[in-house]
């Protein structure tokens, strides 16, 4: 016997005691299946998958029951993200009006260069993106003023007003307030 294990929700929850416990190599293995009407276990089963997806399982796999909108407590305490702000609907009515700036990192493996970070810039108008890599987060200041004389050079126009979290990194108030650039942050790692 491997231990004992009680039936909660269609699920049996197994725990095991630690202590005293040998290891054993065996041959067989034991099925049980459980007959329930609860409209959650697939929920449950399918490690707390969302009702949409459950419903388009359901339409595939017709045994799979909908999914019933009811409080998961797992669920519940396992998303507790909440953005801060209400996602703006607003856009900028002009390219470079409004930039987007956020790092990302460090990579678990760095790239084949050494870089361990990456940078992204986005355009809030025309959406267009820029990565650039970065080998740390020391490089951030002298890629951010190449990339305002990027656009000033380039495009002969200038960036209005320049968002990103409030992220050491990004704290230029000089040089920002000699390009007339208004520099707003939110929170750290919030989008």
């Amino acid at each position: 016997m491997i231990g004992l294990a009680s039936l909660k929700q269609g699920l049996y929850h197994l725990v095991i005691n630690k202590e005293g416990c040998l290891p054993t190599f065996s041959s067989s293995a034991n099925s049980l299946t459980a007959n329930t009407n609860n409209k959650n276990l697939w929920h449950l089963r399918l490690g707390h998958l969302s009702g949409s997806r459950l419903n388009l399982l359901h339409e595939q796999f017709p045994f799979i029951s909908k999914h019933i909108n009811e409080t998961c407590d797992i669920c519940h305490l396992s998303k507790q993200k909440k953005f801060p702000y209400s996602i703006s609907t607003s856009r900028a009515t002009k390219m470079f009006d409004l930039i987007h700036m956020d790092i990302w990192g460090p990579f678990s493996k760095p790239s084949i260069y050494g870089h361990k970070y990456f940078l992204t810039i986005l355009d809030d108008f025309s959406r267009y993106t820029w990565i650039v890599l970065l080998k740390s987060k020391a490089e951030v200041q002298s890629h951010v003023q190449n990339f305002i004389a990027l656009i000033e050079n380039q495009f002969h126009t200038t960036i209005k007003i320049l968002r990103s979290d409030n992220g050491p990194e990004f704290s230029l108030k000089n040089f920002f307030a000699s390009k007339g650039i208004i520099h707003q942050t939110s929170c750290v790692d919030t989008p």
